[in-house]
């Protein structure tokens, strides 16, 4: 097979990783590893396929197999990635292939019903007879969650399943986490899972959860949602204390239909779940005419349903409508507003958005339909504000109207995977991080497959301001209107802007970057950002990764208060033994774990991807064990 052949995201650094590598030997091939970070572990989460799909047969960036890769910063930097031992790992090595439908498949116009349907049918069968009662691949992200030490954990993440512990520094599996209420009796909770045993097909679906669960930065309170897609309510709610006490279990929340709902938000006081016209419905297939089981539905508008965080049956949650549809794979913060007597007047929120569903189809190499390619012509992922009021709201009726007060872009340039340090979750932080490119964007296949070739830092408050000056409403130009060239030719200038990028050297990509802050910070910005890199000069003549020695990826740390100096921002650089294959959304996953004394998760700062926490190095095992 010729590499123009190969679907575009199972090729160059795309590709998967053959190997495991257990606690190998790193070199610093330039700088100093930051004292915050000794002790720790940077961790990133993805699918990496162990069986890809042969020529012809259907691949999805969101597929594959699980695989960690991590970087544990003890005497010296050592390197380890493994897979996540799930049951259908298990089951992918004795098939030979991955028992499950590609979503490619499911997404596609040109898929005939009989072949999806055979394609679910054969996938539960093989589940029926293996016993799996959780069909998870654990691919998306990761999350470091609990008490104080030796009670937090990390945990992998993905939507079609429960939580999966993951012992550090090896990043070995060590089973499924359902979350079971730590004040509840053993009685209780037989009582309570009985009756679902009975149903096989509602059971798997009781341990879905969101990939993105937020974790407050205050109390350490675990916040998420589960979706159905047979049940209604299609969404039910959760928060767990930092104990592991349920405050909230699993409370229904109307969306009408079954959507495929990637991420969501949360404030201090309130959630924010985006009911967004992705719909993810066996209906779909048999309706008068027939869509793909996940479609893109134009005819729905982009709702936003609030709700207060303890969530009670007689709670009425806000619905604020954009009649424009949307998708927001990943939102960047949320934060609540106040008054001058302290009362709440509007939610704010940050969501990287985009007005078509191109990505969807793009990432599975699947012909866009004519519907998606006239309003995704132009269409350019992008950082947007939104403005919820919320005079009058506490809980009940609301005697206000549910207006969006403002809803516009902040930036031109295409932004994805955004982050910000942990500890500022839920608040007015002032910076946002994440990955743009100077051509291109992220719903385009550049020869390929789009890949991120800058870093970003977004001064969000300034932007605001001003784009709250233009007055009320929604507004469809984005507040600073420059290109990623031209941002660049301003800062060689000495033109100070609201966004600073870090380019890449020519031939080099990156990937979700983490923020770790300095001990000593003396601003928000004051800490390092890191993320794998790759250099593509190692990629062969025909496009094939080269597997020598020296041809890895790299960790780099850069200083993330001098991010528009290029490479002088560069802290340090960390050799790794093989390439780390570029991530597919914020559902990388990457997490740096630090010191105890200094951790920011031993004060309950721990959000969606990241970890914070230290564990003692153990022996590595290589030995692989499958979890019940």
């Amino acid at each position: 097979m010729t590499v123009d052949h190969i679907h575009p995201f199972l090729k160059g650094n795309f590709a998967p990783v053959t190997e495991e590598y257990i606690s190998h030997p790193c070199e610093i091939v330039q700088g100093e590893i930051p004292v915050e970070v000794l002790g720790g572990q940077y961790i990133r989460n993805g699918g990496n396929p162990v069986y890809p799909p042969e020529q012809g047969r259907h691949y999805h960036w969101f597929d594959g197999d699980g695989m960690l890769h991590g970087v544990h910063f003890g005497d010296e930097p050592r390197y380890t990635n493994r897979h996540l031992a799930t049951p259908l790992l298990s089951m992918t090595l004795l098939l030979l292939r991955s028992p499950l439908p590609s979503i490619a498949l499911l997404i596609s116009p040109l898929s005939s019903l009989h072949r999806i349907i055979t394609a679910i049918i054969q996938a539960f069968l093989i589940a029926v007879r293996a016993r799996m009662g959780v069909l998870s691949v654990a691919n998306t992200s990761v999350i470091w969650w609990g008490r104080e030490p030796p009670d937090q954990r990390l945990l992998a993440t993905c939507e079609s399943g429960p939580p999966l512990e993951v012992r550090l520094p090896e990043l070995q599996t060590v089973g499924w986490d359902r979350l079971n209420d730590q004040g509840e009796s053993l009685s209780d909770r037989r009582g309570r899972w009985e009756w679902w045993k009975r149903f096989g097909l509602s059971r798997v679906q009781e341990d879905w959860m969101t990939a993105h669960p937020r974790i407050d930065p205050i109390d350490g309170s675990l916040i998420f949602y589960s979706t159905q897609m047979f049940d209604a309510p299609h969404v039910r709610y959760s928060v767990i204390d930092r104990t592991g006490r349920h405050v909230v279990w699993k409370q229904g929340v109307d969306v009408g239909r079954a959507k495929m709902m990637h991420d969501f938000a949360a404030t201090r006081s309130h959630t924010i779940l985006l009911n967004l016209p992705l719909t993810l419905a066996p209906h779909n297939l048999f309706s008068t005419h027939p869509v793909p089981l996940i479609h893109f539905d134009r005819n729905l508008p982009s709702e936003f349903v609030i709700f207060p965080r303890l969530l009670q049956p007689s709670h009425r949650p806000l619905r604020f409508q954009d009649p424009e549809p949307s998708l927001i794979f990943h939102t960047a913060n949320a934060w609540d507003e106040h008054d001058d007597q302290d009362d709440l007047i509007a939610i704010n929120m940050l969501g990287c958005r985009f007005r078509s569903a191109k990505l969807v189809y793009a990432a599975g190499a699947v012909d866009v339909p004519i519907v998606e390619k006239t309003f995704g012509e132009n269409d350019v992922v992008r950082l947007q504000y939104y403005r919820f009021d919320m005079v009058g709201y506490n809980g009940g009726v609301c005697q206000s109207a549910q207006r969006i007060t403002h809803n516009f872009p902040l930036t031109a340039i295409p932004f994805e995977f955004p982050t910000l340090p942990t500890h500022l979750g839920m608040t007015a932080a002032r910076y946002v991080y994440g990955c743009t490119m100077q051509s291109g964007s992220f719903d385009e296949r550049l020869g390929g497959a789009a890949k991120v070739d800058c870093i970003a830092k977004i001064d969000v408050l300034d932007l605001i301001r001003k784009g709250q000056r233009r007055g009320a409403g929604k507004n469809d130009q984005p507040v600073d209107s420059r290109s990623s060239a031209q941002i660049v030719q301003d800062w060689e200038r000495g033109i100070v802007g609201p966004i600073e990028l870090f380019t890449m050297p020519p031939g080099w990509y990156a990937q979700e970057p983490r923020f770790v802050p300095r001990e000593a910070a003396d601003s928000e910005d004051d800490g390092y950002l890191m993320t794998y890199v790759y250099d593509e000069s190692y990629l062969q003549a025909n496009g094939i990764p080269s597997t020598a020695v020296g041809s890895g990826s790299e960790l780099w740390i850069i200083h993330a208060k001098h991010l528009a100096k290029g490479m002088s921002a560069v802290k340090a650089r960390i050799k790794l033994p093989q390439r780390v294959p570029y991530g597919d959304q914020k559902s990388t996953g990457s997490g740096v774990t630090t010191p105890g004394s200094r951790s920011a998760a031993a004060q309950g700062r721990s959000l969606k991807t990241s970890a914070l926490c230290i564990h003692p190095v153990r022996s590595p095992n290589v030995q692989r064990k499958i979890p019940n």
